[in-house]
Parts: C-alpha cells; structure tokens; sequence
C-alpha cells in the first residue's frame, strides 16, 4: 500500500515538475496580429489573434519591444539579438498584441515619457526586468 502512494506522489510532482518547466521556459517573442473573419464562430479569446510571420513584422517592433516590456514589468532575455520571453506570456496572445500595438504608437510612447520625466524616472531602470543568463 505504501508503495502506491510513494508512486503516486512520485509522479504527482514529476507532472507538476514538467508544467512548471514548460509555463516558465523562454521562447522567441514574436509580434501577434489580429486575425480576419468573415464570420465570427470564435470559442476561444486567442482565436482572434495570430503569430505575425517574418515579412509581417510592424516596423518599429524590435526597436521599441525592450521598452514595452520594461514598462509592463515582463522578464525577457535576449540572446544572440534574439528577445526571447516566458512561454506562459507568449501563450497569452492578447497580451502581446496589445505590446505589439505600443511598439508603433507614439502617442503611447510620448505619453510615458512624459510620466517618467514627471516620476524622474530614467529609461535605464526598464532594463532591470531583463534576465541575465
């Protein structure tokens, strides 16, 4: 009997183990845009969404991400000039399509640099959210 639930745990916090790993890997951060339909039978929310493909990419995209990023306080790592970000972000569409959205709207960006100017904030300190490997 003892030896039933030593395996039952055991593989409990095997699968436990995995997930965390999987939710918390890093993959590439890509620019998601918004899918079009000609009817609307959607079930789930990231239906409405896509992974934009290499030739899609809005232009200021990499240029501006680091400092979306930062200012939305998401761990991020870059690594051969490559963003990479946690896979549960990446898995959350919406969300980074809205990032996708601020990298080319500068009205967005005027109005946070206004703030941190106000705050005495400096662009420096968004970077702190990058990982380190």
């Amino acid at each position: 009997m003892k030896k039933k639930i030593y395996i039952t745990l055991a593989t409990l916090i095997a699968l436990f183990a995995f997930y965390y790993y999987w939710e918390n890997r890093y993959v590439e951060l890509r620019p998601v845009l918004k899918k079009e339909y000609t009817r609307q039978i959607i079930i789930f929310q990231n239906d409405f969404y896509r992974i934009a493909e290499r030739n899609e990419t809005p232009p200021n995209f990499y240029k501006n991400i680091k400092y979306v990023l930062g200012r939305e306080r998401q761990e991020y790592t870059v690594k051969n000039g490559v963003i990479y970000i946690k896979y549960k972000y990446m898995n959350d569409l919406e969300m980074i399509y809205n990032h996708t959205l601020k990298t080319n709207d500068t009205s967005w960006f005027k109005g946070q640099r206004e703030m941190d100017s106000i705050n005495g904030i400096h662009e420096k300190q968004y970077e702190g959210y990058q990982r380190n490997k």
